[in-house]
Formats: C-alpha cells, sequence, structure tokens
C-alpha cells in the first residue's frame, strides 16, 4: 500500500514539474522528497491510528453448545479436548438429585390417591 502511495506521489509531482515546467534545481528536488515524506507517514499514520484492532482478531473457535433438557449439576465429563465424538456417546452425566425428589413426591403422591 506504501508503495502506491509513493508511485502515485512521484506521479503527480512529475507531472506538475512538466506542466508547470518547474526547473530541477537544490530546492525543488529536496522540496518534493520532503513534501512526500511528510505526506507518506501523515497517511500512514492516520491509515495505523483507524485500522480495526482486536486481541484476538485471527482466532477462531468452532463450537456447538450443546444444552441439556434438565438443569443440574455436571457429575463427571467423558469426553476429551480435540477428539471426534459419534453420535450416541455420552457426553457428560448430571446430577439427579431433583429429579428423583421429584419423582419420589409423585409415586408418593399416586400411591395416597
Amino acid at each position: 500500500m506504501d508503495i502506491l502511495i509513493i508511485m502515485t506521489y512521484i506521479a503527480i509531482c512529475i507531472a506538475i514539474s512538466k506542466i508547470f515546467k518547474i526547473p530541477m534545481n537544490k530546492w525543488t528536488v529536496p522540496t518534493a522528497v520532503l513534501g512526500g515524506i511528510a505526506i507518506v507517514a501523515t497517511l500512514m499514520m492516520v491509515m495505523n491510528y483507524n485500522h480495526p484492532y482486536a486481541k484476538y482478531a485471527k482466532e477462531a473457535f468452532v463450537t456447538v453448545p450443546i444444552v441439556p433438557q434438565v438443569s443440574g449439576i455436571v457429575e463427571t465429563v467423558n469426553i476429551t479436548p480435540n477428539v471426534a465424538v459419534k453420535q450416541g456417546n455420552i457426553l457428560y452425566t448430571i446430577e439427579n438429585s431433583a429429579q428423583q425428589i421429584a419423582l419420589k413426591k409423585a409415586e408418593a403422591a399416586l400411591a395416597d390417591a
């Protein structure tokens, strides 16, 4: 990008010197060079200042959310990271004490009825 900007600036300087017939002497060439350095430096600083930045911009994480149908605390995790999982594999077990208590209450209510 910077080479393209520099080459465009050089082309503009040559065109201006040809159109307006500016003589090449010890003041015109250094002025054009210093002006080019100032312009390119300013453009680079403005482009770098406005460039989007993020700490994890190049990192991509492919995940599949797994949402259980019941709530509870995870007891065991039966898989390891970065290993392919097939359909039917048990991923984790959830503590089901709340469901067991609800089942016992329902059985007691049924027996009472």
